[in-house]
């Protein structure tokens, strides 16, 4: 199957090291995966893009520009993409964050990574 036809997830981590993770146990499941550190360069750089079918985001830190938090956009044409909202902090809100989607604290391992992606593909699945 050629790359542009395989689904597309969106990775959005400041730490490329976890990014690469995350993007490593998508890739597994057959994604293709787009990687980006903020919310803002995501959402540019899947401008073009008819589908997205995974999101995997961190918070928006304090102070970054949330145009495009949580690929607003891309949401509103895929209502079933599958979404894991990465929390610093347990008591964070994440107010702004779909209410669709899976929390992961971090730290976290990969077992419990692959466990949150297996939620949101069920949970964006109907399940």
């Amino acid at each position: 199957m050629p790359t542009n036809e395989l689904p597309l997830a969106v990775v959005i981590e400041p730490s490329g090291c976890l990014a690469d993770t995350v993007a490593d146990c998508l890739a597994l499941r057959g994604f293709r995966c787009v990687a980006s550190a903020t919310h803002m360069g995501a959402a540019a750089q899947i401008l073009e893009a008819a589908r997205v079918d995974f999101l995997v985001a961190a918070v928006p830190a304090p102070g970054e520009d949330r145009s495009g938090a949580y690929l607003s956009d891309a949401r509103a044409r895929n209502p079933g993409m599958a979404i894991v909202i990465m929390l610093s902090d347990p008591a964070e809100t994440a107010e702004d964050a779909p209410a669709t989607a899976i929390r992961l604290c971090k730290p976290f391992d990969r077992t419990t990574l692959e466990e949150a992606l297996d939620r949101a593909a069920v949970f964006a699945n109907g399940g």
